[in-house]
């Protein structure tokens, strides 16, 4: 590998990839479901591919909230990027004790390993 390819690797991890979700299905009985049309993960390097860990090629936020990766489900299918959140890892009761849940409202962002792609 030369320098110039290290550099392009570089730029495209590098890359500053934010990614606003909407809410696709919130009644699902196990997750609050979130999507995303025209985006997925991004193809690495293939020399570098195996050297990136699959759960640090992004990082999703509820509210500015950091979220956990054991918290929810990712998928890319077709043409939509989504996003489950799954319901039994988050709290029963909000701070002030009413049921726990997401809604259309709130802001769901990714950020991290994604492009944006047209058909």
């Amino acid at each position: 590998m030369n320098i110039r390819q290290l550099k392009n690797i570089m730029k495209e991890i590098n890359e500053p990839n934010e990614f606003e979700l909407f809410a696709h299905n919130l009644s699902h009985p196990y997750y609050w479901i979130y999507k995303i049309e025209n985006v997925r993960v991004k193809t690495l390097f293939s020399k570098l591919e195996s050297l990136r860990n699959p759960s640090a090629r992004f990082d999703v936020f509820i509210n500015g909230l950091f979220i956990s990766e054991n918290d929810y489900i990712v998928e890319n299918k077709g043409n939509a990027f989504y996003i489950k959140f799954i319901k039994v890892n988050f709290p029963e009761f909000d701070r002030f004790g009413n049921a726990y849940t997401l809604e259309e409202t709130d802001e769901v962002k990714i950020n991290g390993d994604l492009e944006t792609f047209r058909n």
